[in-house]
């Protein structure tokens, strides 16, 4: 069910697209507001960033996007392009900016220049890192159990991953699961497949550790820091809950992104902050950001795609 194959069409589209993040308040406090710019790009798609108006964590309030900034990309000094405003189309969706015609590549340092009127302008650097190949990918003993209490099946495998990490320097990975699972219904006598979706494998954050952060939306952040070969193995046990009477389990989709260094520290610190007890005693988290002038994150990232 698990076999190796080539990249999908449909996998590339579902496991790259989302290339920005709702952006997130940082301090408690704050007399004057700045711009929180959001964006994480990726090679031969559009640079999307999201940008709003900073409050405080105390603030209950929706988040204030801006829509009348000016967003400058550049190459180094060299300007490229200013990115155009995408109005949201539906209900869940938020106004974002993007190029039009920039197609980003790996080892290209990137610079955006952000400002609208009442705000100081910001700036932040990034580059997409080469991508890091998915050497295998095979899943093992595999196991269903029956739970008749809530009338699911819980099916249990063990991932076994396999790539080669550069070793030269120290290397940072978001490891992102999408298990697919098909819908049905019994038509006299016949299974007829109704639909299908995609269902993110997320991670308990009990399991932490100072190179090892389940990521808030989903998948593992890691660190090669721990490792001393240069091919990683990397064993994931996995539990997917089914429902008995509608469900069917699929192909597990796996999106190896080698990122940056300010891709790891954000989304580990913002993780870490989200998956708090909030309790007073626990360990208070600092947030990394990257945006001169302003919060948030400006980051890139390169993908291997296996199913």
């Amino acid at each position: 069910m698990f076999r190796r194959l080539s990249l999908l069409t449909l996998a590339t589209t579902l496991l790259v697209l989302p290339a920005c993040e709702d952006p997130a308040p940082f301090s408690l406090s704050q007399k004057v507001s700045q711009l929180v710019v959001v964006g994480n790009f990726t090679r031969d798609l559009a640079v999307q960033v999201v940008v709003s108006k900073s409050q405080s964590i105390l603030d209950e309030a929706p988040v204030e996007y801006v829509r009348d900034a000016t967003v400058e990309i550049y190459q180094g000094d060299t300007y490229l392009e200013t990115l155009e405003l995408i109005d949201p189309k539906q209900a869940m969706e938020f106004p974002y900016y993007a190029t039009t015609q920039l197609v980003p590549e790996a080892n290209v340092l990137y610079t955006i220049r952000v400002s609208a009127p009442g705000y100081e302008p910001v700036t932040a650097r990034s580059k997409i890192p080469d991508p890091t190949q998915i050497l295998s990918a095979m899943a093992s003993a595999f196991q269903l159990e029956d739970e008749p209490e809530t009338n699911q099946w819980i099916a249990s495998y063990q991932l076994s991953l396999s790539f080669e990490d550069p070793g030269e320097e120290l290397n940072f990975y978001h490891i992102s699961l999408f298990q697919q699972i098909f819908t049905f219904e019994i038509a006299e006598g016949d299974t007829l497949l109704t639909g299908q979706y995609m269902q993110p494998v997320m991670f308990d954050p009990k399991e932490n550790s100072n190179i090892r952060v389940a990521h808030i939306s989903g998948g593992l952040l890691l660190s090669d820091e721990a490792f001393d070969s240069k091919i990683i193995n990397f064993d994931i046990p996995l539990r997917i809950s089914l429902d008995k009477d509608r469900e069917l389990l699929g192909k597990l989709f796996v999106d190896l992104r080698t990122v940056s260094e300010e891709y790891y520290r954000y989304f580990s610190a913002l993780s870490r902050q989200g998956n708090s007890s909030g309790s007073p005693f626990s360990e208070p988290v600092i947030l990394f950001d990257n945006i001169d002038g302003g919060q948030g994150i400006f980051a890139g990232y390169n993908s291997s795609l296996d199913s």
